[in-house]
């Protein structure tokens, strides 16, 4: 640092008694990027930091802002338990790359730390909108940097990149949804990378060098952190229905560690790619994934891709079920992904098999007038959440939206949103189904609520009774406050 070089602006800061410097680097070209070797101590920056913003940063971003020293409270975690046991010594300061974009607008930031090198990306908070080269569907959070006592709001997932040693790919994965949950919910405490690795169970030996993980330690891991989670999936499971599974829980808006075989590599999935709206203009495509007995079209079927927080390459990488190309995002597709560990809330008992199940079972009984297509969205989301979206919808019916409003419901619930094909095309919902999630697995029943087009039924906890409401119940917007459209 310290250092006049052109198309670098630089500055001083205190904080307390640590003189904090910044420099600003402008970028105009790729090869600008290049110039962080001069603002940046070379413990900290190596070619992969710099190829991996030229790649996946590019020219959106016009300015760089370098802070130093940064205490990151990750690396200072892994730093503790780890690198201050070293005969070689490790730096425990960090720098922190500020990335601006035109008109000023800040798109987040990226640490670097003194690790080894191919490691020195650290803790990441960046925008999908600078990442993101097609439409997605995301988790996003809310995350803060100061700058000179100036605020800024990054909306966001998490990501770094692995340590190799002390942290592998699935100590990232499940940090970047712990850090998540953390930071987006009062229900769950923050944590640091270190006290992951600290955390981990069933290592038969020492934590550190790590040899990886496997789906039960990361379910072991999350039940301590509060959550009540599953693993889904193995060889014996009809891939295409794992990835109705898998895409049900990101509709939910509950992250997944998915693990990837057979290159022994994990990933936190965070979000689905667009949705194919084409393919029910064309009728051989529709009569291969629908249900011919049921009508059931999932909604999943009409999603080709996930989005995933991949260490080996950057945030917000898209991943296809169809084979790798040069152009995509990874070296894998989705029908690799073999095994994910779910982490629910500890009342969430019924899981998606359940009520997929059942579902099918009430649209057998034709209780309810639905289309004859019925393209099915199956969530889970909270009833304060779910009230809310209908006390503002504007489109829904007076009568639906006072029952929605008046019901007694778990905290949390599974819908289903049903729509014909017009319907569907433009985001509306002709017909829901509202599930209590705290049901017994063989509970036949456990239905809060369902309509069509002309009568509601519901049960009233209250009275412990069924109650069946004739009305006209026009089609409304669909709930999508789960996630973000990017």
């Amino acid at each position: 640092m310290g250092k006049n070089i052109e198309n670098v602006k630089q500055s001083k800061y205190g904080r307390g008694k640590e003189l904090i410097e910044f420099s600003e680097l402008f970028i105009q070209n790729i090869e600008d990027y290049d110039k962080l070797f001069e603002c940046v101590g070379k413990e900290a920056i190596d070619v992969h930091v710099i190829n991996t913003l030229k790649k996946f940063v590019g020219i959106k971003c016009n300015r760089i802002v370098v802070e130093y020293p940064y205490h990151d409270k990750d690396f200072l975690s892994t730093y503790y338990c780890h690198y201050s046991k070293k005969f070689r010594g490790f730096p425990k300061k960090c720098y922190r790359l500020h990335i601006m974009g035109e008109n000023e607008i800040y798109y987040g930031y990226i640490v670097l730390r003194p690790t080894v090198k191919g490691t020195r990306l650290g803790t990441t908070y960046l925008s999908p909108k600078l990442l993101l080269n097609e439409e997605g569907y995301l988790m996003l959070a809310k995350y803060e940097a100061h700058i000179m006592n100036n605020k800024q709001e990054i909306y966001c997932f998490p990501w770094m990149k692995q340590e190799v040693d002390i942290s592998v790919c699935a100590h990232v994965a499940a940090w970047t949804i712990l850090r998540y949950y953390g930071n987006k919910y009062h229900n769950y405490a923050d944590t640091t990378m270190g006290a992951i690795v600290q955390k981990i169970k069933g290592d038969m030996g020492r934590k550190t060098p790590s040899n990886g993980l496997t789906p039960v330690q990361i379910a072991d891991l999350f039940q301590d952190y509060g959550f009540s989670p599953i693993i889904r999936g193995g060889l014996k499971e009809k891939h295409d229905q794992f990835l109705d599974e898998i895409t049900a829980y990101i509709e939910s808006g509950i992250p997944i560690v998915g693990f990837i075989s057979p290159k022994q590599h994990a990933v936190s999935i965070v979000g689905h790619g667009k949705i194919d709206y084409s393919v029910l203009d064309n009728p051989v495509a529709v009569n291969k994934l629908i249900d011919e007995k049921t009508g059931i079209l999932l909604h999943s079927k009409l999603i080709s891709s996930l989005y995933v927080m991949e260490d080996n390459y950057f945030g917000y990488r898209k991943v296809s079920k169809s084979l790798p190309t040069s152009e995509s995002d990874v070296d894998y597709n989705l029908f690799e992904i073999k095994f994910a560990v779910v982490p629910l809330y500890e009342k969430m008992h019924l899981v998606y098999n359940e009520v997929y199940e059942r579902y099918v079972s009430l649209v057998e009984t034709k209780t309810m007038n639905w289309e004859e297509i019925k393209i099915s969205r199956i969530y889970m989301t909270s009833a304060n959440s779910l009230k809310r979206e209908a006390g503002s919808n504007e489109e829904m019916c007076e009568e639906l939206k006072t029952i929605i409003l008046r019901l007694n419901m778990p905290k949390f619930v599974w819908c289903i949103d049903i729509a014909g094909v017009d319907n569907y095309k433009k985001n509306l919902t002709s017909g829901r189904v509202i599930i209590d999630s705290t049901c017994s697995t063989y509970e036949e029943e456990p239905w809060i609520l369902m309509h069509d087009g002309r009568e509601i039924r519901y049960y009233d906890e209250d009275e412990n009774d069924k109650y069946v409401v004739e009305c006209e119940i026009n089609p409304y917007k669909i709930y999508t406050n789960n996630l973000e459209r990017v």
